[in-house]
């Protein structure tokens, strides 16, 4: 099996590529909760971080709907939460990308203080979701 067969199989690594952004999004919010958005703006959130931030954003959010028909999907809840993580990281993408246009990342004002702690739950679940994914060239002999 060659590298690009093993990279098709896995997903084209989708997952690997949302983990990578949870990681990211739960330090960014994390530290916004301990630091304060004035802090963090000037100091960790700033224009080149998101830029970056959102390469591996928009390649899980595009390539993960891509791969969908490669995931093995054993119960309906896990089809509705992938589907709902894809929409989650496909409403996040322009959010992001719109650094590249305004050099600013002044849009987190929008979203209340607050906000960082229900988001941190949910991304924790999402952590684990999509470690846990497998997908159908990888799944045990009778899953999807």
């Amino acid at each position: 099996m060659n590298i690009y067969e093993k990279f098709k199989m896995n997903g084209y690594f989708s997952n690997y590529a949302a983990i990578i952004t949870v990681i990211g999004g739960i330090y960014l919010h994390l530290t916004s909760l301990f630091i304060g958005r004035e802090l963090l703006k000037e100091h960790i959130l700033t224009p080149a971080f998101d830029m970056v931030f959102a390469i591996p954003m928009a390649y899980a959010g595009i390539i993960g709907w891509l791969s969908w028909n490669k995931v093995v999907f054993d119960k309906g809840w896990k089809k509705f939460f992938y589907g709902f993580i894809m929409t989650y990281f496909t409403v996040s993408i322009p959010l992001h990308v719109q650094t590249y246009l305004t050099q600013s990342t002044g849009y987190i004002d929008a979203f209340p203080a607050w906000y960082s702690y229900p988001i941190l739950v949910l991304m924790v679940l999402i952590l684990v979701f999509m470690w846990n994914i497998r997908y159908k060239n990888m799944a045990l002999p009778g899953e999807a």
